[in-house]
């Protein structure tokens, strides 16, 4: 079976990330073949070495061409079903899959934000009637598509995001403690993520200025609000107390040596920042983004915050910091969690049973169309 992704890009945060993970997992399913297909310029290495590349090569918001390339990629390559993911593909993706006349599609709703902007929304109904199958990462998720986009219940399946899982390393604290140049006694904060408004980092210095000066603030990621935060830590007075890492490979080793991991996003579907921090038996301390609850186990395995304050922030960061056994307790709860829920060879093995039912069942109502291609 031929199964072609299609993103905007294949990067090193969220959906984009999660793209080329799963990428790498589905490679060791016999029955796949498989390739990606993005609007952005391929880039060497960006996508596991058993994935045929494709790119459509977008220009720019005014290189309409590049629709019609979307569709020749696939047309050339002939997949069985074509997986969107992001904007991008929710959109040009599903579209040129049906000007291909790619037999099924699926598409994963990565965003926590994905209401049809008012001229996408003819587009968007056009293009539910011929998707196969969503993908919504959480149960509140699914709830949501049920009642914005008026997706049928039984055409929405729930597949959590997920990480490699590793064994435990009891030296992975104190490793990363170093790395990140810890000082004894000092507590740490760290917050993964692109530096972006979604991200909201503000917030965390905004709450740091609220804690006491034993605590420290570290900011992995790279973006465009990267100045912005500086400057706001200097205005705080905080400036001494947060640290800019910029963007990080080591990311998800780094977090195993603070004392929280703190997300201080606006809007989230499933970070994999958080399955990270999760997965490294670190404090998650969370603001309560929709669907926060569920997915981090609010109380029993995380601490999120009663609302978006910096106030709120420092309270739940400070419920962490000043009693470690009851936070270690629910680290100890998120971990066990996390390495069932969490897996991306689970995950990478219900997305490949779902393409198996899906095309099962066009093959049985459309035998002649959706004879196998590989």
């Amino acid at each position: 079976m031929r199964v072609m992704h299609v993103a905007a890009d294949l990067g090193t945060y969220g959906a984009e990330r999660f793209v080329v993970l799963l990428l790498e997992h589905l490679s060791s399913e016999p029955d796949l073949e498989l390739a990606a297909l993005t609007l952005a310029a391929a880039r060497p290495g960006d996508a596991p070495p058993a994935v045929a590349r494709f790119a459509a090569g977008r220009s720019g918001r005014y290189d309409l061409a590049f629709l019609g390339r979307l569709a020749g990629a696939m047309r050339a390559w002939s997949p069985d079903l074509v997986h969107t993911h992001t904007h991008a593909g929710k959109y040009w993706g599903r579209l040129a899959a049906i000007l291909a006349g790619v037999p099924a599609i699926v598409h994963t709703e990565h965003n926590s934000e994905f209401g049809a902007p008012a001229p996408f929304r003819p587009l968007n109904r056009l293009l539910l009637r011929r998707t196969d199958a969503v993908i919504a990462v959480s149960a509140a998720q699914r709830d949501r598509l049920i009642a914005d986009e008026r997706i049928a219940p039984d055409r929405i399946v729930v597949i959590p995001n997920g990480i490699p899982v590793a064994p435990p390393d009891p030296a992975a604290r104190a490793r990363a403690r170093t790395q990140l140049a810890a000082a004894p006694g000092e507590q740490l904060v760290v917050s993964v993520g692109r530096l972006s408004a979604v991200k909201n980092q503000g917030l965390a210095i905004e709450a740091l200025a609220l804690l006491p000066a034993a605590v420290r603030l570290v900011l992995i990621g790279e973006g465009r609000d990267r100045a912005a935060l500086a400057q706001s830590a200097r205005e705080r007075g905080v400036a001494g107390r947060v640290a800019l890492f910029g963007y990080r490979a080591d990311a998800a080793a780094l977090v195993a040596g603070a004392d929280v991991a703190l997300l201080t996003s606006r809007n989230e579907a499933m970070p994999l920042a958080a399955i990270e921090a999760m997965l490294a038996g670190t404090p998650v301390v969370s603001t309560p983004w929709r669907g926060a609850a569920e997915m981090l186990g609010a109380g029993e395995r995380s601490v999120v915050s009663a609302d978006f304050s910096a106030a709120a922030t420092a309270n739940a960061i400070r419920a962490v910091l000043d009693d470690p056994d009851a936070a270690a307790v629910r680290a100890a709860r998120a971990e066990t969690y996390a390495r069932a829920e969490y897996d991306i060879v689970v995950t990478a093995r219900r997305h490949a049973a779902l393409y198996r039912e899906v095309i099962a069942r066009k093959r049985s109502a459309k035998p002649a169309i959706t004879a196998p291609r590989s």
